[in-house]
C-alpha cells in the first residue's frame, strides 16, 4: 500500500518539477534579453488574475486545448500517436460552419446540436483514413496523419476561397456567417445568477463546461467500462491483449474514431462562440498544442484540464508582459517548449524509477 502511494506521489510530482525546471530555464532566457525574471513572472500573474474577466479569458483560451488534449490522450492510451488532430479539427470546423450557415429556419435547440454533430463527423471522417491505412496497409499513423494535416490545409483553403466564399465580402476571404440560431450562447447569463458579471468582450461560452463534462466522461470510459479496459490493455501490450481475447484492430478503430470525434470539438468554441465564420486565418496550432497538454497532463483527463488552463494562463500572461514590459511573445513560446522538453525528460526518469520500485515490489 505504501508503495502505491509512493508511486502516485512521484507521478504527481513529475509535472510539477517539470514546470519549475522550465520556469528556471526560462528565467535564464529572460535574463539574456535584459529583463528581470521576477518582474516578468509577477506581471504575468498580476495581469492574468487581478480581474475576473481576465480569469474568464484564461478559461476561454483553455477550452479548445481541453478537447485537443483529450483527443491526443486517447491515441496515447492505445499506444498510437494521433498527430493529425490539427487536420481533423479543421475539417470538423469546416463541416460545422457549412451546417451553420446553410440550414435555415431551424430553432437554436436543433441547429446548435446539428452544428456540433457535423464537427464530430468531420473529425471522425478525417481520423478514419489514417487508422484504415494503418490496419489494412501497414502505414504508420504518424506519417499518414502528418500528410493529412497538409491535405486538410489545402482542402480548407480551396473550399473557403473558391467554393463557399462569402462574395459579399471584398476584403476578407471567409465563409458566410453562421446563422444566429447556430451560435453557442455565452456563460454570462448563467454566471449572473451567482452574482458574477462578465463584460461583453469576454467570449467564455458553454463549450468550457462541455469540455469539463467530456473529461469526466472519458475518465469513466477509461476506468469503468469494458472498452476502456480493452483500450488501456492494448496500449500496454497488444500481443498479450490478443492472447486474452481482445481484438487490437477493433480497439484501434474505435479508439481512433473516438479521438477524431473529440478533435471535432476543438475549433467549435472559436467558430460558434467568437468568429461566427471560418476564414483563411482561422486559429491553427491547437492540435500540436494538444500534444503538449496531454504530455503535461500525464494523459489523465483531469490532468489535461489543469494543463490546458496552464497554457491558457501562459497565453493570457504573454499578452500582459508584451504590453506592459515589451517582452517578445516568443518568450512564452520558449517557455512552452522548455516545459515540453522538461516533462518528457522528467517523465522518462520518473517512469524508469517507478518501474524499478514495481520490480522490487514484485520480487
Amino acid at each position: 500500500m505504501k508503495r502505491n502511494y509512493k508511486i502516485l506521489a512521484y507521478k504527481i510530482l513529475s509535472p510539477i518539477i517539470a514546470i519549475f525546471l522550465a520556469a528556471f530555464l526560462s528565467s535564464l532566457v529572460i535574463l539574456a534579453i535584459g529583463k528581470n525574471p521576477v518582474e516578468v513572472f509577477y506581471t504575468m500573474f498580476r495581469f492574468s488574475f487581478r480581474r475576473l474577466d481576465s480569469v474568464a479569458i484564461i478559461l476561454y483560451n483553455s477550452t479548445p486545448l481541453i478537447f485537443s488534449g483529450l483527443a491526443v490522450s486517447i491515441g496515447f492510451r492505445m499506444g498510437l500517436f494521433n498527430i493529425g488532430i490539427e487536420g481533423q479539427y479543421l475539417i470538423g470546423t469546416f463541416l460545422a460552419a457549412l451546417v451553420g450557415f446553410s440550414f435555415k429556419g431551424l430553432p437554436s435547440f436543433i441547429h446548435i446540436p446539428l452544428v456540433i454533430f457535423a464537427g464530430i463527423i468531420g473529425g471522425m471522417l478525417w481520423a478514419y483514413i489514417p487508422i484504415y491505412l494503418k490496419i489494412k496497409r501497414g502505414v504508420h499513423e504518424v506519417i499518414s496523419t502528418i500528410m493529412l494535416n497538409y491535405i486538410s490545409y489545402s482542402l480548407i483553403h480551396y473550399l473557403i476561397s473558391e467554393v463557399f466564399i462569402d462574395r459579399t465580402q471584398k476584403l476578407l476571404i471567409r465563409t458566410p456567417k453562421l446563422l444566429p440560431t447556430a451560435l453557442i450562447p455565452k456563460l454570462h447569463g448563467f454566471l449572473s445568477l451567482f452574482g458574477i458579471e462578465l463584460p461583453k468582450h469576454v467570449y467564455l461560452n458553454w463549450f468550457f463546461p462541455i469540455g469539463i463534462l467530456l473529461a469526466g466522461f472519458i475518465y469513466y470510459l477509461l476506468y469503468y467500462t469494458p472498452f476502456g479496459f480493452e483500450l488501456r490493455s492494448v496500449g500496454q501490450n497488444p500481443d498479450a491483449s490478443k492472447s486474452a481475447g481482445i481484438n487490437p484492430e477493433n480497439v484501434f478503430y474505435k479508439g481512433f474514431l473516438l479521438s477524431g470525434a473529440i478533435a471535432g470539438f476543438v475549433g467549435l468554441s472559436d467558430l460558434m462562440g467568437y468568429f461566427g465564420y471560418m476564414d483563411l486565418d482561422f486559429p491553427r496550432g491547437y492540435g500540436f498544442d494538444g500534444i503538449a497538454v496531454a504530455l503535461i497532463g500525464q494523459n489523465s483527463p483531469f490532468g489535461i484540464i489543469i494543463a490546458s488552463m496552464l497554457f491558457g494562463f501562459l497565453k493570457r500572461g504573454a499578452e500582459g508582459i508584451q504590453t506592459l514590459l515589451n517582452v517578445p511573445m516568443d518568450t512564452i513560446v520558449i517557455l512552452q517548449s522548455l516545459m515540453i522538453l522538461s516533462i518528457v525528460i522528467i517523465n522518462k526518469v520518473m517512469s524508469d524509477y517507478i518501474k524499478r520500485i514495481e520490480k522490487k515490489g514484485v520480487a
